[in-house]
C-alpha cells in the first residue's frame, strides 16, 4: 500500500472540520458542496495524466484508471468471486462472477456492465459494488469484460451485452440462475449499455429484465439542455475534456454518434421498461442527462426510484474506501434493487 492510500485511509475517519483545516473548504457547484473526503481525493489526485500536444493516449488513461482500482473497498463478506471465460459472438471474453456462499439456487442474477466511456476500465473496476449487489440482493452477479473501443467498433459493447443476456437465458439451469429474475446494471457507459439493452429486449419480446440499476448513466451523446456539462466541466474524476476524448475513440469522425443505441435518452418510446433505480451525482458533467432520463422514464409510465447524490462525483461506486457517503450511496442502490429480484411469497 502506498503512502497516498495510507493517507486516504487515515483521512476517511477524520471529522470533516479537521479535514477542512487541512485541505480547505470543499468545492461548491450549483448550490451543492462536494463531500469532504471526495474533496481530499480530488486534491491528492491532481493531474495524473501527462498530456502531449495531442492529449492523453488510450494507454495513459487506462493506466490511470487501473490505479484507481485501489480505492475500492474489499469484496463484501460472504461472497465467492471467480473469474471465468465466456465465448460470446465468437470472442473469448472474461467475466467475474460473484455468488453468495450460503445461498442455494436457482439464484436471481445481475448482469453488470462497467464504466469507462467504452474505452477504459474492466470487470474489476466496480469490484466492491458488484460484491455488494451479490450480498444485498442474494444474487449471482456477472461483470463482463466487454470489448472496448477503439480496438472494436461501436456498438460492439452493446452486442456483447446482448450476447451475455442470451447466454444466461439459454444456460440458466446449468448456471443455477432463475431466468425470470435477471436484472441489468451498470455505471456511466455501463448505464448506457444496460438502458439500450433493455430497449432492445423490449422490442424483441420474450423474457424481459426484472429491473434496471443505473449509476450516473451516460444516456446521450447530445450536449443540448445540460447545464451541468458546463458547470461541472472540470470536476474530478470526469471532465469535459475526457468526455470529448471518449467520444473521439467511440465515434471517430462522429460516426454512429447519433445512433439510437448511443442515445437511449432520446428514444421515441420509453414505455414498458423494467422498474428502474437511478443514482446520479451532483458533481458530474452528465448529471443533467441522467436526471432527464429518470424523469422521461417516469413520464412514460415506468416505475422509477431516483436518487441524486448531490455531494458525490461521477464514479462514486468505486470510491467507498475514500468516502463513507459514497459507500452509503452504494448500499442504498443495492438495497433498492433487491426487492425486484426476490420471489413473491404471496
Amino acid at each position: 500500500m502506498n503512502l497516498q492510500l495510507l493517507m486516504i485511509d487515515a483521512l476517511r475517519i477524520l471529522p470533516h472540520a479537521i479535514l477542512k483545516r487541512i485541505v480547505g473548504s470543499p468545492l461548491v457547484i450549483d448550490g451543492n458542496a462536494l463531500d469532504m473526503n471526495m474533496h481530499v481525493l480530488a486534491k491528492l489526485s491532481g493531474r495524473r495524466v501527462t498530456q502531449g500536444s495531442a492529449g492523453p493516449s488510450v494507454d495513459q488513461l487506462r493506466a490511470v484508471a487501473a490505479s484507481f482500482g485501489e480505492l475500492n473497498l474489499p469484496a463484501a463478506k460472504g461472497i465467492s468471486v471467480e473469474d471465468t471465460s465466456l465465448t460470446l459472438l465468437g470472442n473469448d471474453l472474461t467475466a467475474r462472477v460473484y455468488r453468495p456462499k450460503t445461498k442455494r439456487g436457482p439464484l436471481p442474477a445481475i448482469l453488470f456492465f462497467h464504466q469507462g466511456g467504452m474505452v477504459i476500465m474492466d470487470r474489476l473496476t466496480d469490484n466492491h459494488f458488484c460484491s455488494l449487489l451479490a450480498q444485498r440482493c442474494g444474487a449471482a452477479v456477472i461483470s463482463l469484460d466487454y470489448r472496448l473501443c477503439p480496438e472494436h467498433t461501436f456498438p460492439a459493447p452493446i452486442d456483447d451485452a446482448k450476447a451475455l443476456w442470451q447466454y444466461v437465458q439459454e444456460n440458466s439451469e446449468r448456471l443455477n440462475i432463475a431466468a425470470d429474475r435477471v436484472a441489468l446494471a451498470g455505471d456511466s457507459a455501463g448505464g448506457l449499455i444496460s438502458s439500450t439493452l433493455a430497449l432492445i429486449l423490449r422490442d424483441e419480446g420474450g423474457q424481459q429484465p426484472a429491473a434496471l440499476c443505473l449509476a450516473y448513466p451516460w444516456v446521450t451523446t447530445s450536449d443540448e439542455d445540460q447545464p451541468s456539462l458546463s458547470s461541472c466541466a472540470n470536476t474530478f474524476p470526469l471532465t469535459a475534456g475526457t468526455m470529448q476524448f471518449f467520444n473521439s475513440q467511440v465515434f471517430p469522425d462522429d460516426r454512429n454518434k447519433d445512433h439510437p443505441w448511443a442515445n437511449p435518452l432520446h428514444a421515441a418510446n420509453l414505455s414498458d421498461l423494467p422498474p428502474t433505480i437511478i443514482g446520479t451525482a451532483g458533481f458530474d458533467p452528465i448529471r443533467d442527462q441522467g436526471n432527464a432520463f429518470a424523469q422521461r422514464l417516469k413520464n412514460s409510465g415506468n416505475q422509477v426510484t431516483h436518487h441524486c447524490f448531490k455531494h458525490l462525483t461521477h464514479s462514486f461506486l468505486m470510491f467507498g474506501r475514500v468516502s463513507r457517503e459514497a459507500e452509503t450511496a452504494c448500499l442504498l442502490l443495492a438495497d433498492n434493487l433487491s426487492p425486484y429480484l426476490q420471489v413473491d411469497e404471496a
